[in-house]
């Protein structure tokens, strides 16, 4: 047994110093230098070329380091590696993401975009828009530059601390590169604090520390996630901190701090809330005063935070994004139904479509909720509310909202929900080969439409299959021949 570990255990640094090997070809290939970083909205096909040769070594790079996690985790599980182990290598990968362009979202220059905003402009970002200041010279980086924030308020001063430490000027971007890594440090810290988390919360809801450290493996070396979060300085890790706080306090029976965990995940970025259904009615079924002194605490913190900026209703920017749509279920439906009921009448006929799937599989879980008999149920109804959630209730879908299921997901240790996870990962980054080279290179027919039909293809079919294998009726076993199986 010990010497089985042993090896495990030197199988597991061996896996972590390729996949190391994997993320540093990564800052090789699109690196993070001034030459790329001051060329406005560069992205991954730009930056290698539309050619074949540049989408089979994006195939051989993530086929790679997602063969790896797969190995990585089996030994993981084998007792192959510690908390200290996964975290630290975890951060070894970190750092070459970190002199990586952020090439397949400009999402951080919006971000550098509002926090200039704030921190040099002295405006609300809540109703002022980066177009709004011409003369600033990160507007010809901003994708959306006609759009407020889409964020929390929390995420409103986070970014305007780090345009004020990066010493940004409105009149040139030479601060660009210290913003970038300062959002990708910020992202890279969320993210491992996320992991440490996950195991946190399935320490307290699992049987093993085994499963524990599995659980924490399975989300801090998620390709998908470390890519996201850090290569591409995402704030969903920032926002996941919230929910996985939210999960830790039920864990642990501090119900009051379940709900204002959740509060300040949704004052970074919004979609966390999606967790608070099912996490109110198992709170509820526990005790009405500490839900009620949560919701109330929860309250509080997000009258206080959005205080500075209120402009009424219209500072909730997250409302109006419902017309945009890519990659999503509703995005496909929408295109399939364009040539015969006209653009505007098939994106409410999806939304109607979409919303009404959303409200069919929501339904069943709350209702479960009533009846949740342990923390590993109530964990797990969240994970699948949060899940029907992005799936159903987003019509603008990106690689990067995977974070959300994945979070609630991995503090479970449940091998069935981990293989969901793992499959939708590949599935998003699949959507990248997608939209940044066979539909450019004109492999893809059918346009748009069939650009958006094989995105969410890539995306659900490895899940869906799964479901479909998962739900066929075994064979039953058969018994093994003797004399008296025969006589019979």
């Amino acid at each position: 047994m010990v010497v089985a570990q042993r090896w495990a255990g030197a199988a597991f640094l061996g896996v972590g110093a390729a996949s190391a090997a994997l993320y540093a070809l990564w800052s090789v290939w699109v690196p993070l230098l001034p030459t790329n970083l001051f060329v406005p909205l560069l992205d991954l096909g730009k930056m290698t070329g539309y050619r074949w040769d540049s989408a089979l070594r994006y195939l051989a790079l993530e086929g790679g380091l997602f063969s790896l996690y797969g190995v990585g985790y089996a030994l993981a599980r084998r007792g192959g590696a510690g908390l200290t182990q996964v975290l630290l290598l975890a951060a070894l990968f970190c750092a070459p993401l970190l002199l990586v362009y952020p090439a397949t979202a400009a999402d951080l220059f919006g971000y550098v975009a509002q926090g200039r905003l704030l921190a040099l402009h002295h405006v609300n970002p809540f109703s002022v828009v980066p177009d709004d200041f011409p003369g600033d010279a990160i507007l010809p980086y901003v994708v959306f530059p006609q759009e407020p924030s889409q964020y929390g308020p929390l995420w409103a001063w986070i970014g305007a601390t780090i345009s004020l430490l990066a010493g940004a000027d409105a009149r040139t971007v030479a601060a660009l590169p210290r913003e970038a890594l300062l959002y990708k440090t910020v992202a890279a810290v969320a993210h491992l604090g996320s992991a440490a988390l996950v195991f946190s919360v399935a320490r307290r809801l699992a049987d093993r520390r085994s499963d524990a450290v599995s659980a924490a493996y399975l989300f801090a070396w998620n390709p998908l996630l470390l890519w996201e979060m850090v290569g591409n300085a995402h704030n969903d890790g920032v926002m996941a901190l919230g929910g996985l706080g939210a999960l830790l306090a039920l864990a642990s029976r501090r119900d009051v701090w379940v709900l204002p965990a959740v509060a300040l995940g949704a004052m970074v970025k919004v979609p966390i809330v999606a967790a608070a259904p099912v996490l109110a009615i198992v709170l509820w079924r526990r005790g009405a005063r500490a839900t009620l002194v949560g919701l109330a605490i929860a309250a509080a913190l997000v009258a206080a935070a959005y205080a500075p900026f209120w402009q009424g209703l219209a500072t909730l920017t997250f409302l109006g994004r419902g017309d945009l749509f890519t990659a999503s279920p509703a995005s496909a439906l929408r295109y399939l139904l364009t040539p015969a009921h006209g653009e505007a009448d098939a994106a409410h006929i999806a939304r109607l479509v979409t919303g009404a799937l959303l409200l069919a599989a929501l339904a069943p879980i709350l209702y479960r909720a009533l009846r949740a008999r342990s923390d590993r149920d109530a964990v797990e109804l969240t994970y699948w509310a949060v899940l029907a959630a992005l799936l159903l209730g987003v019509t603008w879908f990106q690689a990067w909202y995977l974070v959300w299921p994945l979070a609630m997901a991995a503090p479970l240790a449940l091998p069935a929900r981990n293989r969901e996870v793992v499959l939708l990962s590949v599935g998003g980054m699949g959507t990248y080969l997608v939209f940044i080279y066979l539909w450019v290179m004109g492999v893809i027919p059918g346009g748009a439409t069939g650009a958006q039909i094989a995105a969410v293809s890539v995306l659900l079919g490895p899940l869906l299959l799964s479901w479909v294998v998962a739900a066929l009726p075994r064979p039953r076993a058969r018994e093994p021949w003797s004399l008296t199986s025969a006589a019979r």
